[in-house]
């Protein structure tokens, strides 16, 4: 059966394994034709009530979303050349055999979709922090660090909640030719953002990019517990300012670690937030970036909200919500990206150490906030060490709350918690 549907995508990220910064998406797509293809196994009348319908999250029984078999809840775009979509068996697994090339011009959109649980509404809004879609994944010729596809939920009103891949997703940091688990988490799609209502969902669909080729096992929907943020305490100092002058030895011994090598503190007055790092770096102080540019070697970058009543799940900045960087080389800056100009809101220092430098920073919270103070409150925040190396490129980043997750510079949602006393 051929269902033509019109799809009409926004935004969404796509995370590729670079050392670039992410890259925001814009798409729209024209009319697909969808083909579904139907059930080749026979089954008894009374089959589908032997079916032990027992297991549930909060509730929901939905969970099997593909395991073992082609149905007419299962399909793909039109056009073999585009993408290939069967079903295989051996001699332990029955599995689809997912091959697929964006890179032609044929090609508009290529994707797959399913309509599981006889493309009934599925109510999936009272799992949305406890469950995810867990995936069975193999490559059969290689292993792959990343997956160039885009997940959505869709609803029966058209709405569509999108998230691109993640290697967080991958638990194992790849995948490999042994059937390897891809967990998205269900707070990882923007419903809220995207208007799309996760008590009436109608399938998953799967946009592909590039060109590639996997085998999927089964799609589950699984209990998942969503990792913590992490929290930074900020230190109260009587003093109404505080001389920001690099020399770290009068600061207490609050420091976290970001990696076991670099770490952080912060400490605020009434108007203000100050923020002392400790960088261990062989070759430190390497970065002749100008401007926005800076990220690509020794730097320091911090987000961070100066609204308490952001929602911490949002996948976009604010204008209350801030990325500034500071070039660390022999001629440092202080950068704002969120504007593309300089900061001109905070002051920093940098001085050299036996093992690599310290920089003391400032930052003028009241000025950004019309005077309000900020103290007592809890904001969201992030740190980033940018390390560069002999070829004056960043070599690698070190995060505080998203280790595993490139993109904070775009999605608030991957920042960790600062309370402010």
């Amino acid at each position: 059966m051929i269902k033509k549907i019109s799809i009409l995508i926004f935004l969404f990220a796509i995370s590729l394994d670079v050392l670039s910064q992410d890259t925001t998406r814009y798409q729209e797509l024209d009319e697909v034709n969808i083909e579904k293809q139907r059930l080749f196994q026979r089954q008894g009348l009374y089959d589908y009530y032997e079916k032990d319908l027992t297991a549930s999250i909060n509730g929901f029984t939905q969970l099997t979303i593909f395991e073992n078999q082609m149905s007419d809840e299962v399909w793909s775009t039109e056009g073999r050349e585009c993408v290939d979509l069967t079903i295989n068996q051996d001699t332990k697994d029955t599995y689809l055999k997912l091959k697929w090339n964006k890179d032609q011009e044929s090609c508009d959109w290529v994707g797959i979709g399913f309509g599981w649980d006889f493309w009934s509404s599925k109510d999936m809004g009272q799992i949305l922090a406890c469950a995810a879609i867990e995936m069975e994944i193999r490559s059969k010729d290689k292993v792959l660090t990343n997956l160039p596809w885009a997940f959505c939920l869709e609803d029966y009103a058209g709405g569509q909640a999108w998230t691109g891949f993640n290697k967080s997703f991958a638990p194992e940091g790849q995948i490999s030719k042994e059937w390897t688990k891809v967990i998205i988490p269900l707070s990882a799609f923007p419903f809220e953002a995207f208007d799309c209502d996760p008590g009436n969902i109608k399938q998953l669909m799967i946009q592909l990019f590039a060109q590639d080729a996997v085998e999927i096992n089964a799609i589950r929907i699984v209990p998942f517990k969503e990792k913590m943020k992490q929290e930074m305490i900020s230190i109260k100092t009587n003093k109404y300012t505080v001389e920001v002058d690099g020399d770290l030895n009068d600061w207490d011994n609050s420091f976290m670690e970001l990696d076991g090598q670099h770490s952080f503190s912060v400490r605020n007055s009434l108007d203000s937030m100050y923020i002392g790092v400790k960088v261990k770096d062989s070759h430190p102080r390497i970065n002749d970036q100008i401007k926005g540019n800076l990220w690509n070697g020794d730097a320091i970058e911090i987000a961070f909200s100066t609204n308490p009543k952001a929602d911490p799940k949002r996948k976009l900045f604010l204008l209350s919500d801030y990325h500034i960087g500071i070039n660390c080389g022999n001629e440092p800056y202080f950068w704002n990206f969120s504007e593309d100009k300089p900061f001109d809101k905070g002051s920093f220092a940098i001085r050299n150490t036996p093992n690599g430098y310290d920089i003391e920073i400032g930052i003028a919270l009241s000025d950004l906030t019309n005077g309000r103070s900020m103290t007592n409150q809890t904001l969201g925040f992030e740190i980033a060490i940018d390390d560069g190396n002999e070829s004056n490129k960043r070599q690698e980043q070190f995060r505080w709350n998203s280790k595993e997750n490139e993109g904070f510079h775009q999605n608030p949602s991957l920042w960790g918690k600062l309370i402010l006393n």
